[in-house]
């Protein structure tokens, strides 16, 4: 505003409160020199010196009401000090007793007197000053630059030297909710609040030094909106006596502020959500990272953020697929948007694989594009699928062995039981009908009925262990297989009588594994090659095992009867037998437990024959498991 000096108001001297401050100082000299005349304070004194002292603080400025205050309070403790430490004051003028009635009566008066003189001098100033400041021509903007002035959309106003308001556009007046009649000649300390204009005071002396300030104030509006203006304050007029007018500008900045505070509430809250977000989130600006969260840095195996910011994502993807997502990011870079990548796998620093679920988000910032990454760790519910899979792979498989075993059961049930019963029937019809006849003999039905209730109870005993087999546990420990196979070779072959059997037996490792199921097919594999080499001349039963890098193999061989290789599938199925029981008795459960037995502790079970060459069932344990 190049002509503001044209318009600037020339400084008006108006003291609205001088006589009023005159009446008020006469009064307060008048009771101190009254109390220093009749002894001390009394309150025939007391009480219109405090009237004077309450009607001072109405009508003067705050420092100067404060001083008067401070004053009469250290002159009257003066004189009390004086009396105890020297003695009686010299009485001048002894204070006649006056009654309270009429004392407060006077003091009430005084004061209101007082009061309202004060009041109207100063009003009838303020008034003058104002009427004189609206006929001045040089009081007020020049008439080509007040339109302009009114309107702007931000508060200005135009005070004088002494700080009296000499001009004010609409929103000024608006703020304040004052009039112009009754803003206008009155100081920013009568129109402001008491805070507010407390805070002007300073800037406002150093504009009317001639100093431009700006500053930011509170401010409460009369109906109790808080608001914040940067206000602008600069030195007009030529500076008669050393002073200037200042032309004062207010521009409201609340909605900036509160929408930077927002903003900074809204970026904080963003940062606290990624730093404990529990999925990995990166940044990458032109094909390199440049953040990556706390999980992300845990998902890397990254011990701090400098071993993975500074290099593309693409580089932690397995070598296969390490290019395909490099070129998959480079087109996000280059067409913003939203994208979700296909399960891939991650290498983390440490040279651990991890399956993981990729989505980007191509943003600009700063003038940069940047592709934000969230990368989700699925590696433990791959592997839970995985597992499910192959459960389910196999479940047709289980349901098929279970429905085979439950065929055979039923198999067994309908002919091995049965068939006992009908005969176990049929002895007891015939000899029921002997019975009666002279000479008949029944031993030999007797001991026929016998043999076939004994073939009934193997079967009903291979039942039950089959049973309990299903039921058991394993506890698996390290233990010597060779003492255990001879110790059974010892129990099978007490009850051979004169029958001579060679045995061949190397040295036989420890096994991790559950003794007490180890024991049941070492008994079955050895009880089948004792009872099938029963017809062979010279019958040779060789057990040894073969160790490999992860399994132990123990095989157990001999040179009898042997079996068609075209039936092996049926061997180790349950009741199925490859041999007549006139031959060789049996219930054809016995390999079906070691089957079953073997494969609970991860092994597999084969057998090998030729008819009328002998047969070897080899089966596989696992060697014990290492600590990591």
């Amino acid at each position: 505003m190049t002509d503001a000096g044209a318009f600037s108001p020339k400084p008006v001297a108006v003291r609205p409160r001088i006589r009023g401050r005159g009446l008020i100082y006469g009064l307060s000299a008048l009771a101190l020199l009254a109390c220093s005349v009749t002894g001390g304070l009394h309150w025939p004194i007391a009480l219109p010196l405090i009237a004077t002292l309450v009607a001072g603080a109405i009508v003067l400025p705050l420092r100067e009401s404060t001083l008067l205050a401070m004053a009469a309070v250290v002159f009257t403790s003066l004189l009390d000090f004086w009396s105890w430490v020297v003695g009686p004051l010299p009485l001048i003028w002894r204070m006649p007793e006056v009654p309270a009635a009429p004392l407060f009566a006077v003091t009430a008066l005084l004061s209101v007197a007082i009061v309202h003189l004060c009041l109207s001098a100063a009003q009838a100033a303020t008034e003058d000053a104002a009427a004189r400041a609206a006929q001045s021509p040089t009081s007020r903007p020049a008439s080509r630059l007040e339109p302009l002035l009114d309107a702007l959309p931000h508060a200005v106003a135009i005070a004088d030297a002494g700080g009296a308001l000499t001009y004010a556009n609409g929103p000024y007046l608006a703020l304040l909710d004052k009039p112009s009649s009754v803003a206008l000649g009155r100081t920013l300390a009568e129109l402001w609040p008491r805070r507010a204009a407390s805070l002007l005071a300073p800037p406002m002396e150093q504009s009317s030094h001639g100093k431009a300030t700006s500053f930011r104030l509170p401010f409460t509006t009369p109906d109790n909106v808080k608001r914040e203006f940067d206000v602008f304050l600069s030195p007009h007029g030529d500076g008669q006596g050393g002073a200037h007018a200042t032309l004062m500008m207010l521009v409201d900045v609340t909605d900036a502020v509160r929408a930077k505070h927002g903003l900074i509430e809204r970026e904080s809250m963003y940062k606290a959500v990624i730093e404990h977000a529990p999925i990995g989130i990166l940044s990458q600006v032109d094909g390199l990272l440049i953040y990556a969260n706390p999980a992300a840095l845990l998902m890397l195996s990254a011990d701090w953020s400098g071993r993975a910011i500074g290099r593309p994502f693409s580089d932690f993807i397995i070598e296969r697929d390490r290019e395909k997502v490099r070129r998959r990011i480079d087109e996000l870079a280059q067409a913003p948007g939203f994208a979700e990548f296909k399960p891939y796998r991650l290498v983390a620093l440490d040279g651990q694989k991890r399956d993981v679920e990729l989505a980007a988000i191509s943003v600009t910032r700063d003038g940069k594009q940047r592709v934000e990454l969230f990368c989700v760790d699925v590696t433990e519910r791959r592997l839970t699928e995985d597992k499910i899979r192959q459960l389910n792979e196999t479940l047709e498989l289980r349901v098929a062995e279970r429905t085979a075993e439950l065929e055979a059961f039923t198999s067994s049930v309908s002919h091995d039981l049965r068939a006992p019963a009908r005969q176990i029937m049929s002895a007891a019809d015939i000899m029921l009908r002997k019975s009666g006849q002279p000479g008949s003999d029944l031993k030999p039905m007797l001991s026929a009925l016998l043999t076939t209730a004994e073939r009934m109870n193997r079967t009903i005993d291979a039942l039950l262990e089959l049973s309990r087999l299903g039921r058991a546990g394993i506890v698996p420990s390290l233990w010597p297989l060779g003492t255990m196979v001879q110790e059974i070779r010892s129990e099978l072959t007490a009850s051979l009588g004169d029958r001579s059997i060679a045995w061949r037996i190397d040295n036989l490792p420890r096994v991790f594994a559950d003794p007490h199921l180890i024991r049941l097919v070492m008994v079955n594999l050895l009880d089948n090659a004792i009872k099938f080499t029963r017809y062979t001349p010279s019958p040779l039963i060789e057990i040894w095992a073969d160790e490999y890098e992860q399994t132990i193999a123990i095989n157990v061989r001999d040179n009898g009867a042997g079996f068609d290789m075209r039936h092996a599938g049926k061997l180790f199925t349950m009741f199925s037998r490859l041999h007549s029981n006139r031959d060789f008795e049996g219930t054809g459960v016995g390999l079906a437990h070691c089957r079953r037995i073997v494969e609970r502790h991860g092994g597999r079970i084969v057998a090998h024959g030729e008819p009328g060459k002998g047969a070897t069932l080899r089966f596989t344990l696992p060697h014990e498991p290492h600590p990591a």
